[in-house]
């Protein structure tokens, strides 16, 4: 006569365990069907310009950061400015290290459009947008080491800069304010022996 044996406990619970692995699945598939559906939502809301009125229950340092971008996106950079601003005051370490990042981007533009100079640009305002975009930078990384698009654009930054400054600054400015007086002279920036970090 033979004798029947239990199958082994994996064995005997191994469909059950099959069943719960598939409902986690499902869930965290629908969770991710979820999160693409509102990243969607947002881009098509930033597409249309209407990003602000969509989404009321967005924190004020949010909204204020959806503006600036929607502001350096129509060519008014002094007012996404103001805008990124109010978002660096952020409680939210994420919103506040992208806001940086976002002025770093406006200053490091406004340098490159300045150092053309037959243009109109001039040097030192160039040299000016070139110091307020490595300080949003360095910022942004203070508060997220990891944020590479920020480092890319430090290093990017000081291999577009000159290296010296010389010429056209007075013993009495303070390598960042501009006065219109001082606008025509030539300045260049001064060897930065920590390219790159922070």
């Amino acid at each position: 006569m033979m004798k029947i044996t239990k199958p082994p406990y994996l064995i005997k619970h191994l469909p059950n365990a099959i069943v719960g692995l598939t409902l986690l699945s499902l869930l965290g598939t629908l969770y991710c069907a979820y999160q693409w559906w509102q990243a969607c939502q947002l881009n098509s809301a930033y597409q249309r310009q209407t990003i602000i009125q969509q989404l009321p229950a967005l924190h004020e340092s949010q909204k204020a950061y959806s503006i600036g971008y929607l502001q350096v996106r129509n060519k008014q950079p002094n007012a996404a400015i103001k805008s990124y601003l109010i978002a660096e005051a952020s409680e939210n370490p994420d919103i506040r290290a992208r806001a940086k990042f976002a002025l770093g981007n406006v200053y490091f533009d406004a340098a490159m459009h300045a150092s053309e100079i037959a243009a109109g640009g001039a040097h030192q305002q160039a040299v000016a947008h070139i110091e307020l975009a490595r300080e949003a930078y360095k910022g942004a990384l203070r508060i997220r080491p990891d944020l590479q698009p920020a480092r890319f654009n430090l290093e990017l930054l000081d291999r577009l800069s000159p290296e010296k400054r010389t010429q056209g600054w007075k013993a009495e400015t303070d390598g960042v304010t501009l006065q219109p007086f001082k606008r025509n002279g030539t300045a260049m920036m001064r060897d930065n022996k920590r390219r790159g970090l922070p």
